[in-house]
């Protein structure tokens, strides 16, 4: 879709409150906290997984993975992550002695030092939940693995966008070596993601420990680096809550659907809204829906159907006791995200069929209820 309005925003800030994706906790001339709700602290995870699995599990070089303290050592809120890493970058090449190129990662929240964007929802916060890796190799390599991180990082942006093109890549005008991934937000273009070349200079301030250590292998063969030159270090440093920001604005979409019931100007037609995230963050995979009038042998399916997604490892919204009508339980899933509906009725029980209902089609169609298990995971197999 086209950037989106200032009324869609608004919307959006709405439905996120009105969904249990995001609520302001407090504010302050400092900024804002925020806290999350069942649907945002879902997405926040499934975002965190996947860059996980694609910084860590599918890299094709090693990488640590590593923890830090939210104080530093002067009791001092952490800002980054650069203390942790030069810390633990003697440990790594202690225990393995490791070759390059090599990769240190780090989650965690960092605290804002400096002033706050007014306005700007999450970019408000004064807790930002970084996702830094630290990529450790040749100085004479440094370009090259600096382009190919870029490339990457972008790749990962757009793979999960609804619109990849709203994610571009962009060359700092404040630091040189400096790339930022940014995203149109209704206040223009922001970075929700820093990649930077530090060069040798990073390691240079490291503790006479961690120089002697280095120092002491340069000969070896395996050497952190075999010559007389310090490993060059590329920061990727992802902020979570900006992410998911971008994630949610790209996936808002208002379509129409036809109503014999609409008596407006445009007759036939009234506006759904949908959050179409990608199957790897919708909060949860599938909604059990079930018409009205349950009867105990209709619960009884209920139940049996939820376990099987269940301990099919499927991340399934069973709200089934509550007395919604079918077409609001359908806005509820619509508006969080979730790709599948399945629906329970009284032909689950005559005809052992059940209705799937398509988010973004809103198509339905109907499966053997001993097919679901397979029929949703097929559906979401998504990296």
């Amino acid at each position: 879709m086209a950037k989106i309005t200032g009324d869609q925003w608004t919307k959006l800030k709405s439905l996120l409150r009105l969904r249990g994706f995001v609520t302001e906790k407090s504010a302050d001339r400092r900024g804002c906290i925020y806290k999350f709700g069942p649907a945002g602290t879902l997405l926040k995870n499934n975002i965190r997984r996947t860059w996980w699995d694609w910084v860590v599990v599918k890299q094709d070089w090693k990488v640590f993975p590593v923890e830090g303290e939210i104080l530093k050592s002067d009791d001092a809120l952490r800002k980054d992550f650069k203390e942790e890493c030069l810390d633990h970058f003697g440990d790594i090449h202690k225990m393995f002695n490791t070759t390059l190129p090599f990769s240190l990662v780090h989650t965690g929240e960092c605290f804002k030092q400096t002033a706050n964007k007014p306005h700007h929802f999450l970019f408000d916060s004064r807790e930002m939940t970084n996702l830094v890796s630290f990529n450790f190799c040749r100085s004479q390599l440094s370009v090259q693995k600096f382009d190919q991180l870029v490339t990457s990082r972008l790749m990962w942006w757009r793979k999960f966008a609804e619109n990849p093109s709203s994610f571009l890549e962009s060359e700092s005008k404040e630091e040189e070596n400096v790339i930022n991934i940014l995203y149109e937000f209704p206040w223009g273009q922001d970075s929700v993601e820093v990649i930077r070349n530090h060069g040798s200079q990073f390691l240079e301030s490291s503790s006479p420990a961690v120089l002697e250590l280095m120092s002491s292998n340069q000969n070896s063969k395996n050497s952190v680096e075999n010559s007389h030159s310090l490993p060059s270090v590329i920061e990727c440093n992802m902020f979570l809550e900006g992410g998911m920001l971008a994630y949610l604005i790209d996936a808002y979409t208002e379509k129409r659907t036809f109503s014999l019931n609409s008596d407006s100007e445009d007759k036939g037609k009234i506006a759904r809204t949908v959050l179409q995230l990608h199957p790897a963050f919708a909060p949860y995979n599938v909604s059990i829906a079930v018409t009205e009038g349950m009867n105990p042998t209709l619960q009884r399916v209920i139940k049996h159907v939820s376990k099987e997604i269940h301990q099919s490892n499927i991340l399934s919204l069973d709200v089934s006791s509550n007395s919604d009508s079918l077409e609001n339980q359908f806005i509820r899933n619509d508006e969080l995200g979730i790709p599948f509906s399945v629906v329970i009725d009284e032909d689950t029980i005559d005809m052992a069929s059940i209705g799937v209902r398509h988010r973004d089609s809103t198509l339905k169609e109907k499966i053997h209820i001993t097919e679901i298990k397979d029929f949703i995971q097929r559906q979401i197999q998504f990296i």
